[in-house]
């Protein structure tokens, strides 16, 4: 998180005209991808037209980050999300006026009213208090003549110039825009795969806008190893290894530890370790020439982001699942990828999946690299059939279940009667729970079902069999980073990988779903994921600071 300081005197944004709206909001555009998530029918004309106006009010009304922490408002992500799922008009309104604007900054115009143009673009990078001066230049961008999807991002993402520019006059700070499109959990790739799946330029010119507003802290990784601009970034691709190969031998690399690091031990997490990260990263030879390369890469990511944050918050069938907030970014980022890749050249899709594959094991490291029992994972009922009394999440849904005629198929009794597709409950639940990342997971999910969840166990280690052995880097850490105390940093057992199949992609919903609540068949919301108890910790650390700096 980033704190921040607000201008002191906020000016209030004009508001657009109503015709710039309808051309930044028009109705949503098929999925430009047949790997890109299919939608669930609406009931007729009123869903869309409460999306489109509660996304134009939020577009008008709200800053990107609703507090000082860099919190990011996710009203979009909410609204789109739901309404693709097959939410009411009504449910859509309130999710957006009752879930939140209690919480919301207002927006206002950049300090000394500045008018972001290419000339100073490099100027304001990273500053939030000129996002909307920004947000004013990406209207331009996205309305102008002739401009697509695929020319915005190949300029302002992809471009040398627009990373790193070895003809910036001295002084300029380099824009490195793809590592700010996955900063901060990843958020600005995620707002702007929206504009790219449902064809609104009105996402687009926010997902640019946000991203130039993130910082580009991670310079140590993505610039560096992406961008030729600096000689220590060549790429050389070798044979092909699989994503979940490395992610084998990152669990057996006994220079990471085995605890989830605190807010300010990232950068210096950076310093020791990013080049031994990077070193791993590297190893991903995602070089895509044809569509089917880029199917090949994809369902690599989908398995390994799925892994990481699915398996990762697992710690036996008796214990709280952990649901971890920062791996579930991940999962929710890693949807959008074919939306964003049907709009770019192949050698932007290639840069755009290795960054995606790098920021993920950075923040898997980050929260302590958990195991991979897949064994233990895997041998759990898998709902609708009942589980054992000893588990802490159930295999079936509480409350009052349906009670089946004697003619339906399987009789009255089967639990695949009473409940013959588990993703409809599931899905149910989502579009009305107030946490509005659930929708986004288990959204992400079902669709990662859709396309993998035929594939039966062993099928990975055939696939694994393949895959070039490799051993851990010789990469030294350097000096001056993150310092970790003995016994916190051990090797770990390589996961069973013949024990996984599709099905992880229901049991990963399906434990979050009972983590967070089933509210529609009666249980509270837990408050998992809750912006609320993030504000609290980070106010507390704030405090703390300011005590030991007294």
């Amino acid at each position: 998180m980033v704190n921040t300081i607000p201008p002191a005197n906020p000016i209030p944004v004009a508001p657009s005209p109503a015709e710039v709206l309808a051309r930044l909001f028009p109705t949503p555009a098929p999925p430009p991808s047949v790997l890109a998530p299919a939608r669930l029918p609406n009931a007729g004309p009123g869903p869309t037209a409460a999306l489109l106006k509660t996304l134009k009010d939020n577009h008008e009304r709200s800053h990107v980050f609703f507090n000082y922490y860099s919190f990011h408002n996710h009203a979009a992500h909410h609204l789109l999300a739901i309404w693709a799922l097959g939410a009411s008009g009504p449910l859509i309104t309130a999710a957006y006026e009752d879930t939140h604007l209690d919480h919301m900054r207002d927006a206002f115009q950049a300090p000394d009213r500045v008018v972001i143009s290419d000339d100073n673009f490099h100027d304001y990078l990273g500053d939030e208090n000129y996002y909307n001066a920004y947000l004013d230049y990406f209207h331009k961008v996205v309305l102008a003549p002739g401009a697509t999807i695929s020319s915005t991002l190949e300029k302002y993402i992809f471009s040398s110039e627009y990373n790193i520019n070895n003809s910036l006059a001295s002084g300029k700070q380099q824009p490195e825009m793809l590592n700010r499109f996955v900063e901060i959990l990843i958020h600005p790739l995620i707002h702007t795969g929206y504009g790219a799946e449902f064809g609104l330029p009105g996402m687009l010119a926010e997902g640019l806008s946000q991203a130039s507003v993130h910082p580009a802290r991670a310079t140590v990784l993505v610039s560096r190893l992406l961008f030729p601009g600096n000689p220590d970034s060549q790429y050389k691709p070798k044979s092909h290894v699989h994503a979940l190969t490395i992610l084998s031998q990152m669990l057996a690399d006994s220079r990471f530890w085995t605890r989830i690091l605190e807010k300010h031990e990232f950068e210096a997490m950076l310093v020791s370790h990013g080049e031994l990260i990077n070193s791993y990263a590297e190893m991903w030879t995602c070089e895509i020439n044809s569509q089917e390369d880029f199917n090949r890469h994809l369902e690599e990511l989908v398995w390994a982001s799925t892994l990481m944050y699915g398996v990762g918050s697992w710690d036996g069938e008796s214990e709280e699942y952990r649901a971890d907030f920062f791996t579930m970014h991940i999962v929710t980022s890693c949807l959008f990828l074919p939306s964003l890749c049907a709009h770019l050249s192949y050698r932007s899709q290639s840069l755009l999946l290795r960054a995606h594959f790098l920021v993920s094991i950075t923040w898997w490291l980050v929260r302590g690299r958990p195991a991979l029992p897949l064994r233990k994972f895997f041998a759990a009922p898998l709902a609708p059939l009942p589980s054992p009394a000893h588990f802490k999440y159930a295999t079936t849904l509480p409350g009052i279940l349906p009670q089946p005629a004697s003619c339906a198929i399987l009789g009255r009794d089967s639990p695949h009667t009473v409940t013959p597709n588990v993703w409809y409950p599931l899905l149910q639940n989502t579009i009305v729970h107030p946490n509005e990342h659930l929708c986004k997971c288990q959204r992400a999910l079902a669709h990662f079902a859709i396309l993998y969840g035929h594939r039966e166990a062993g099928f990975m280690s055939e696939a694994l069999s393949s895959s070039p052995a490799i051993s851990c880097p010789d990469t030294p850490l350097l000096p001056g980073g993150l310092e970790l105390a003995e016994g916190e940093c051990k090797a770990l057992e390589a996961p069973e990988w013949e024990f996984l199949d599709g099905s992880i992609f229901l049991r990963v919903a399906w434990l979050t779903g009972a983590a967070l609540g089933w509210v529609r068949d009666g249980e509270p919301n837990t408050g998992a994921w809750d912006y609320q108890e993030f504000e609290r910790v980070a106010l507390e650390r704030d405090e703390l600071e300011a005590k030991m700096n007294a």
